[in-house]
């Protein structure tokens, strides 16, 4: 749709999500690595002061906060030295994966059919 000569098609679409923002540390760098290399996507988010959905940086005690809501309220699922470890534990979270050991690496891929 054309809108006094600009078009206007994509106004009702959702805006694209933020870019990811950049590693805090070596210890964030790898927990983003270490989310490639499992298919995962941290998830970001314009709404946080860390720049991930779930994840804020607490003043007090100097670590990330990551906090959800299910069962109708907000569950804080722990703190991390890194707003990207937060974000990595939230995406195995949301993806269904192991979330007791935040260094485990992903299980092994299944064998290849004969």
């Amino acid at each position: 749709r054309r809108e006094a000569g600009r078009d206007t098609s994509d106004l009702t679409a959702p805006p694209p999500p933020p870019p990811p923002p950049e590693p805090s540390s070596a210890a964030g760098a790898e927990a983003v690595r270490q989310a490639e290399r499992e298919g995962l996507t941290l998830v970001t988010s314009s709404n946080s002061n860390s720049g991930y959905r779930g994840v804020t940086f607490k003043q007090g005690s100097k670590k990330y906060e990551l906090t959800v809501r299910f069962g109708g309220r907000q569950n804080s699922l722990g703190r991390f030295a890194t707003a990207e470890q937060a974000a990595l534990f939230y995406a195995r979270r949301e993806a269904g994966r192991d979330t007791s050991d935040l260094t485990a690496p992903p299980p092994p891929p299944p064998p290849p059919e004969p």
